[in-house]
């Protein structure tokens, strides 16, 4: 289907209707950069007080689309349902009477538009899109019906893929509230040192141990903060050694059911070492926990780091309230922890694989959803939908 097309200035006005400080009143709603999340998805503006702005913004309007300049590869952008004020890093966009407004909306945020803007954007620091630029954008200009067709089809796939997210976004904190709801209250329960619990404990290789250099393109996988980042295992990793080298640190292998816990960058992440795993070896930047399996459950050890107060307690008064900059080996085999009965450890590792099926399945779809949006957004623009 062939469209007409426009630039933006034909069919909108940018708007730049400053409002000094003294004029803007208590209650006024006011946006900023940092009240937009990329891509638009969040919105959140502020009431500000009469005298709480020092500098000039611009006005704003329920009719109007502010789009971010700063940065716009971070395509921050967002159809406002209030009147305010807004940072002039910020520019308004009021639509004629051709152009529908959500579908304006949608338009500049295809990955298309946001590659498009960004390429057009100077500063290298911090690059901003010149509304000259901005009003130069071409945009395809469908009959008014199709354009309010073809936005109502984007936001009910948009509502869709929101409202996964916030159920994964909920899915999230089932694991931390399992753990509270079987554990978070109880006295009754003994305690032990993880150092007694556990059969191994080793950070990986230091210094002239191994090498930059030594590291190779295939052969032993090396595992470092980036396989525990999402305290949750992940196999691919960039690094590797030699058969040979390996046989000089086999000491620092791991095991499935070892506890990996980030001792440098991001500090405090930690993740379980599944089964069928081929044979690796740990940096210096994990410390790495063989569990006592008899007296602890894996899952629960990581989930009691992870999630139990006590636990957080002891970290902030060890490393003076700043996990980040102070945790090493030595304050993690201190930590004391409740020691549940084996039985009851292994019913909280059967709730959380039973919880992590979910989040895997909601993961799933949520991908499948963002796929079909990118698709339907390719084929909206291109007059195919």
């Amino acid at each position: 289907m062939s469209w007409a097309t426009a630039t933006l200035s034909e069919v909108a006005t940018i708007e730049r209707n400053s409002v000094a400080p003294g004029a803007i009143t208590s209650g006024t709603t006011y946006v900023g950069l940092e009240h937009i999340s990329a891509g638009g998805e969040r919105f959140s503006p502020i009431q500000v007080e009469a005298g709480e702005l020092s500098s000039n913004k611009f006005a704003f309007d329920a009719d109007t689309i502010l789009f971010g300049k700063l940065r716009p590869y971070l395509a921050k952008v967002v159809a406002p349902l209030v009147s305010g004020v807004c940072s002039t890093d910020i520019l308004p966009i009021r639509p004629g009477g051709d152009l529908d407004k959500k579908f304006l909306l949608h338009f500049l945020l295809t990955p298309k538009q946001v590659a498009h803007v960004a390429n057009r954007a100077t500063g290298a620091n911090l690059p901003r899109l010149s509304p000259i630029e901005l009003a130069a954008m071409e945009i395809p200009l469908p009959p008014l019906k199709e354009q309010r067709r073809i936005a109502g089809i984007l936001d009910a796939a948009d509502a869709l893929r929101r409202r996964r997210r916030e159920a994964l976004a909920l899915l999230d904190t089932l694991p931390g509230a399992i753990f509270a709801e079987m554990y978070g209250k109880r006295s009754d329960l003994p305690t032990a040192k993880i150092e007694d619990v556990v059969v191994n404990s080793r950070t990986g290789p230091f210094g002239s141990q191994l090498l930059k250099s030594e590291l190779v393109e295939a052969g032993i996988p090396v595992l470092g903060i980036d396989n525990v980042v999402t305290n949750k295992f992940v196999e691919e990793t960039p690094r590797f050694i030699t058969e040979e080298k390996y046989k000089a640190l086999q000491r620092y292998t791991v095991i499935p059911g070892d506890v990996l816990i980030t001792i440098m960058g991001t500090c405090g992440r930690c993740a379980v070492v599944p089964t069928g795993i081929p044979t690796m070896v740990n940096t210096k930047h994990l410390c790495c926990l063989t569990p006592k399996h008899d007296e602890i459950h894996s899952e629960y050890l990581r989930a009691a780091f992870l999630f139990d107060e006590d636990v957080h307690r002891q970290l902030e008064q060890q490393t003076k309230g700043s996990i980040m900059s102070g945790l090493n080996m030595g304050i993690i085999k201190g930590l004391s922890i409740k020691l549940p009965p084996m039985a009851e450890q292994k019913a909280f590792a059967a709730r959380l694989h039973n919880a992590n099926s979910h989040i895997e399945n909601c993961i799933t779809h949520s991908i499948e959803l963002e796929t079909l949006f990118a698709a339907l957004q390719t084929r909206a623009f291109a007059g195919e939908l």
